[in-house]
């Protein structure tokens, strides 16, 4: 069927795996562009189409499994579907999605308002790579100094770099190879995240495990900025192995490592500051009731 007049079921899907498999933006902004097309598509279908392609889009999101973010949306947004009919609630699709945007949203502002107000006091902060809930936490500090490495081949450091000093955020930028330095010069590592898994640990850029093993020697806190949804809970997650060439060498490596939960101080999220224990219960609760508020 035409999910569109202009677009195709296998366009939709299409665009739905080139959103999923972006490597530019990280999981948050994957997760927030694929909400965003679903409810600028899903117009014209009743709830039982909509539930049979959204199948097919978890299916779709399933096979990129080193991000768990788009996978637990959609799943949300499913049991949402099956509660409106089961209780005959009257909301149509684009109505449920759009809902499901701006309340995941207002998640991700309170995961940073969390963070602002758990990191005030720090001064000197290391982080890496380019995550859209630690720069937005970091933009909205005051009299910090920011420590962050290039991340070569990817240079996501270099994105970071430039998006914080274009907002006046005082920063300093090492190579790779002096990560030891600019950890252990900060008084607190900030990391995002990709996932949480069951057992407490988070998955992050490389390097990410690298920076809390130094602050653990350098007794540094390690805090990690993240939100429910991005618990594991299905127990998908996979590591992801990226290719590059660089003047005829080939290399190849995984974008995504696991920091374990012993090395990480807080979890900060829309439900507070929690260690990685308390922070998966916390999170599990929340994903199971997190339809049933949406809905009723």
């Amino acid at each position: 069927f035409m999910i569109l007049e202009l677009m195709s079921e296998h366009e939709f899907y299409q665009r739905i795996t080139n959103i999923v498999d972006d490597r530019i933006h990280g999981s948050t902004m994957i997760a927030i562009n694929l909400l965003n097309f679903l409810s600028e598509t899903l117009i014209y279908l009743d709830l039982s189409q909509a539930r049979r392609l959204l199948e097919k889009v978890l299916d779709l999101v399933k096979k990129r499994p080193s991000i768990i973010l788009p996978a637990n949306l959609v799943y949300t947004l499913n049991k949402i579907i099956d509660l409106s009919s089961y209780k005959y609630v009257k909301h149509d699709i684009q109505a449920m999605t759009k809902l499901l945007l701006i309340s995941y949203s207002h998640k991700i502002t309170r995961a940073v308002e969390n963070a602002v107000d758990h990191l005030r006091g720090y001064r000197r902060i290391s982080t890496l790579s380019f995550s859209s809930q630690v720069l937005n936490t970091l933009k909205k500090m005051l009299d910090v100094e920011v420590s962050i490495i290039v991340g070569w081949p990817l240079l996501d450091g270099v994105k970071a770099f430039r998006e914080l000093t274009s907002q006046g955020v005082k920063t300093r930028i090492y190579p790779d190879s002096s990560i030891y330095e600019a950890v252990s010069s900060s008084e607190v590592v900030v990391l995002g995240c990709d996932a949480v898994l069951l057992d407490g640990s988070a998955v992050n850029r490389s390097s990410s495990k690298v920076a809390a093993l130094i602050s653990y020697e350098k007794s540094i806190p390690v805090y990690v900025i993240c939100d429910s949804m991005k618990l594991d809970f299905q127990s998908i997650w996979r590591p992801e192995t990226w290719s590059y060439e660089f003047e005829g060498i080939y290399m190849s490596f995984q974008v995504f490592e696991k920091v374990d939960s012993g090395l990480i101080s807080r979890y900060i999220s829309e439900l507070g500051p929690d260690s990685p224990k308390d922070f998966v219960q916390k999170a599990l609760r929340e994903i199971e009731d997190y339809p049933y508020r949406l809905v009723f």
